[in-house]
């Protein structure tokens, strides 16, 4: 990996952008693992583990669930990394319409 994200969390910060959630806009932790393979579901969520733990992405508790953003100082990094593999894996597109 050029940009030090796996696949899965490539996935996970793609949902994130494509779905704009920039803070103070959140998404449900489930919803960022919904729709994907079921033996792949753990990889997901270990995924988005590993990026709240890095301080990529942060979690809220909103209305007894959890909610997950990219802060805004993280947004630069991670339309780069979303650029840099859109050739790569083919769930990366519509990246241009990304606001």
């Amino acid at each position: 990996m050029t940009c030090g994200f796996s696949k899965y969390e490539l996935y996970i910060i793609w949902k994130i952008c494509y779905k704009n959630r920039w803070c103070n806009k959140h998404i449900d932790r489930r919803d960022l693992v919904k729709g994907r393979p079921i033996h792949e579901i753990d990889q997901y969520e270990d995924a988005v583990r590993n990026l709240v733990r890095d301080r990529f992405l942060q979690e809220y508790c909103s209305q007894g669930r959890s909610d997950i953003c990219i802060p805004k100082q993280n947004r630069n990094r991670a339309l780069e990394a979303l650029n840099s593999h859109k050739n790569e894996y083919d769930f990366i597109r519509y990246i241009e319409f990304i606001r």
